[in-house]
């Protein structure tokens, strides 16, 4: 895990399922879909569960996942891979406990930062770029409006009811991150110390 599979990570999801393609969808970009999704997204305080991310190299890596809006939040990586993402609120680092190292940079320039803002409006983002409905599904694609080449993130919600199941990130090389989650669990208490960013070499 690497300062590059930061910027990749994605956030998020009940289940990954199998989705229509982007042709089989019609364009829907109304702002009351993205008033509906920014108060879905708005309405989630804390969560919790276990994810499975796959990259588009093969790699897969498992491990538990912890969420606190705004700004927290931390992947637990299984071995054999020795790594925490955690987002204490204003950055985002990854600590390989094995290397004894720290990589860091501001959650705001990372796709965490879409999912973890205190006030998520899609409407007067600027972000998005494109809103596809399927039978079910709705697929919004997001860039950061001051630097458009940087990659996207393309988040899938269910429509009924609004659920974020599965979100991809991809480079500006095309390569994709996605994670899925289950057991999946809402509004409980999470200690503080889950989204306390330490140094490997301090413990």
């Amino acid at each position: 895990m690497t300062r590059r599979d930061l910027l990749m990570m994605g956030a998020a999801a009940v289940a990954l399922g199998a989705l229509p393609s982007s042709s089989a969808l019609a364009q829907n970009r109304d702002p009351e879909t993205l008033a509906q999704l920014s108060a879905y997204l708005n309405s989630v305080t804390t969560m919790q569960g276990r994810f499975t991310q796959q990259s588009s190299d093969g790699r897969v890596a498992q491990g538990n996942f912890y969420l606190r809006r705004p700004g927290r939040l931390r992947f637990e990586y299984d071995e054999p891979y020795p790594t925490l993402v955690v987002a204490d609120g204003v950055w985002a680092a990854v600590i390989n406990r094995r290397a004894k190292t720290l990589d860091r940079l501001p959650l705001n320039s990372t796709p965490l930062a879409l999912l973890l803002r205190e006030n998520v409006n899609l409407t007067s983002e600027g972000a998005v770029r494109d809103v596809q409905r399927g039978p079910g599904i709705l697929r919004v694609t997001a860039v950061d409006p001051q630097r458009p080449g940087d990659g996207s993130v393309t988040m899938i919600f269910s429509t009924n009811p609004i659920e974020l199941q599965q979100w991809i990130v991809v480079d500006p090389q095309g390569k994709t991150s996605t994670i899925s989650m289950n057991n999946v669990q809402r509004g409980m208490a999470i200690e503080p110390a889950k989204f306390v960013i330490e140094d490997p070499n301090f413990r």
